[in-house]
């Protein structure tokens, strides 16, 4: 069975400066543990010719992409999905009908597991040239 990919999906912080309560809320929100800095948590995905065909700013830095991803109107596209239309993305995201994620360190003991791991790998190199693209590295 071949995959029908039909977008590469992650998270990006893009840093910002400390804002001040009055102008945010919660300060604290903004602060990504993981990145030791503040941002806003982007959720975006791309097609296979690394073209950006959808990004959301949605949530503060100190989310993460499962709650952010849940905010945008990108995940109601992928819930309808046809059939056998996947969206791939990294083990931030939960593994679901419509989203492909690799297998945890403990699943991927089995060859054909690991193989999986590595396609996917390669195909979501995608989203982070993508990345590396828009912030010009």
């Amino acid at each position: 069975m071949q995959l029908r990919c039909f977008a590469y999906l992650d998270g990006f912080l893009i840093q910002i400066k400390v804002s001040s309560s009055s102008e945010t809320g919660t300060i604290k929100a903004y602060f990504s543990g993981h990145y030791q800095s503040y941002g806003i948590n982007v959720q975006a995905a791309c097609d296979y010719e690394c073209r950006l065909v959808y990004a959301a700013l949605d949530s503060p830095g100190g989310a993460n992409d499962i709650a952010s991803l849940r905010k945008t109107k990108c995940s109601h596209v992928i819930h309808k999905l046809a059939l056998r239309k996947f969206v791939i993305c990294d083990n931030a995201f939960a593994c679901s009908e419509k989203l492909l994620n690799p297998f945890s360190s403990v699943e991927k003991d089995k060859p054909a597991k690991n193989e999986f791991n590595f396609y996917l790998s390669q195909l979501r190199i995608s989203i982070e040239q993508t990345f590396g693209i828009m912030t010009a590295k």
